[in-house]
């Protein structure tokens, strides 16, 4: 039986509610006006790479949902 690769064990251990209480958490830090340019851009691409996450994810629970519903 093939290994998974890193790829498939992380999108298995993905959690999307997670991802988006931290992206709610990211959006707010952005908003206040003290957050520093440096913590910006740090929490700007953390929130780029969250949602590029949750996008995958989502496409992978259309695909299952479009394959249960084609066998009924």
């Amino acid at each position: 039986m093939p290994s998974k690769t890193k790829k498939e064990s992380e999108e298995k251990e993905f959690d999307i509610e997670k991802a988006l209480a931290r992206l709610e958490e990211i959006n707010q830090e952005l908003a206040k006006s003290g957050t520093t340019l440096k913590d910006s851009m740090a929490l700007y691409k953390e929130g780029v790479e969250l949602a590029e996450k949750c996008k995958v994810s989502l496409e992978g629970v259309e695909k299952e949902i479009q394959i249960l519903s084609a066998d009924e």
